[in-house]
């Protein structure tokens, strides 16, 4: 096999009905050019709407030859991309999020580098982010971002690899999985234990799109970030700041395994994510109340005056 795409689900029946079509059209696109490719999709709990979709685009022969599906209670997400790495056969390996674009002749180019020598490849991708800061506003705002138009940093220092890298088989079985501990910053662990001992080769061709939103773990302003950036700055002795954490991120930071190089197999506590998205969504809610009924005195006083009524 040329090529295997793995993509982790969760709660993604928004995305996928019109991600599998995507991915159908540039797995055929790859065999016209001559490529075996295939499919390998890792879901983590899935609800009801994820199933029916995956039951319904699934069951066609064209589908069973092409892809398979693994279901799984919910884990990190690179504990589902190593899991969709070893069901996998393809020499060269990418992954794909449910809710972006990928552009298959940049696929075409990376299994060409792979096979010319190349262990990880990155390519020039456009990152569109979208926010909200209040009801009826939207902010968007796009960027291409390309290592040759030098706003890729370096390796050692940040992401680098971008949302599209490619790698080969090979380079993963020499250099180990990603670690499982990890929530969010798993994909930057594991260049850093990567390029610093392979081969790192830069593509020409537009990658996708990265749709950015701010929903993710990485964008909700949770702590777990800056816990797991500090953890990877004692593991490599980068020189950069230790950031500074509350009380709560604090004690999680207790539950990573800083002695090990790699973490496989671990149960994923979830109860910090959850906590910290409920205090995001009451705070929204008390913020849009403010907005409503004014200041504290004057609700006060507002609710004085009906009072009286």
């Amino acid at each position: 096999m040329d090529v295997s795409i793995v993509t982790s689900l969760y709660g993604s029946a928004s995305h996928l009905a019109g991600f599998l079509e995507q991915l159908e059209a540039d797995l055929k696109f790859l065999e016209s050019r001559g490529y075996s490719a295939e499919s390998i999709i890792v879901s983590n709990a899935p609800d009801r709407r994820e199933q029916r979709i995956l039951r319904t685009a699934l069951g066609s022969p064209w589908w069973a030859d092409h892809s398979r599906l693994i279901v799984v209670p919910r884990e990190t997400l690179y504990a589902s991309w190593n899991r969709g790495v070893r069901a996998s056969s393809g020499s060269a390996i990418t992954f794909w999020s449910v809710d972006d674009w990928r552009n298959p002749a940049a696929m075409v180019e990376g299994i060409d580098l792979i096979r010319q020598g190349g262990d990880v490849v990155r390519f020039p991708w456009i990152q569109a982010v979208e926010r909200r800061p209040s009801r009826g506003t939207v902010k968007r705002m796009v960027a291409i971002k390309d290592a040759d138009g030098g706003n890729l940093t370096d390796c050692q220092s940040a992401f680098c690899l971008g949302p599209f890298f490619m790698f080969s088989r090979a380079i993963f079985d020499k250099l180990g999985p990603f670690d499982e501990q990890f929530h969010i910053v798993g994909d930057f662990d594991w260049q850093l234990r990567v390029t610093s001992s392979s081969t790192l080769v830069q593509g020409k061709r537009l990658a996708g799109v990265f749709f950015a939103d701010g929903a993710n773990l990485s964008g909700t302003g949770s702590q777990r970030a800056l816990v797991e950036h500090n953890f990877l700055t004692k593991r490599y002795g980068l020189e950069r700041p230790v950031w500074p954490l509350d009380e709560r991120a604090r004690k999680l930071s207790l539950s990573y395994r800083v002695d090990e190089s790699v973490v496989r197999g671990t149960t994923a506590d979830w109860s910090y994510d959850r906590q910290w998205l409920r205090y995001r969504t009451w705070n929204r809610v008390y913020h849009r109340c403010r907005r409503l009924a004014g200041g504290p005195v004057r609700l006060a006083r507002t609710l004085t005056a009906r009072g009286r009524q």
